[in-house]
């Protein structure tokens, strides 16, 4: 019975072993930080784009970073009903961009007891979209250098 061996040049072996161990090192400090910066550039955009009245809403958006989560929040109780808009006006484009189902915003469409026809005016998950869009783009360069 014959035995097939396959022999690697050591100096291949360590480049690509340091290879590894970048991609590792990327894991562990690259995404958390590239999160981070993600959920703050998703918080300034939806800041900037959100209209003002009186401010809370815009003072409401904010975001939480955890090892390797994140959460942007806009905690204004009516912050769903100016991003969707009301009754004939719901606009769900930015939510099913995002491939959130749209039985997520029904909720925010009411009981027709009033009819409250108010235009959305998105803010929040336009952010999202493309904060989400930068993150990928950064983590690809990230990962293009690491096995350079």
């Amino acid at each position: 019975m014959q035995t097939n061996y396959v022999k690697i040049n050591s100096t291949d072996l360590r480049s690509l072993n340091k290879k590894l161990k970048n991609l590792r090192q990327l894991d562990k400090r690259g995404f958390s930080k590239e999160l981070g910066t993600t959920a703050l550039d998703i918080v300034r955009m939806a800041q900037k784009n959100v209209v003002v009245d009186k401010g809370a809403l815009k003072q409401s958006i904010r975001s939480e970073v955890q090892n390797k989560n994140a959460s942007i929040v806009a905690g204004a109780k009516y912050a769903p009903y100016v991003e969707f808009g009301t009754g004939r006006y719901v606009d769900l484009t930015d939510l099913t961009e995002l491939g959130i189902p749209e039985s997520y915003a029904a909720q925010f469409k009411g009981k027709g007891i009033k009819e409250v026809n108010l235009p959305a005016r998105p803010f929040f998950y336009n952010s999202a979209r493309i904060g989400l869009k930068n993150l990928l783009i950064r983590l690809n360069e990230r990962i293009k250098k690491s096995i350079k």
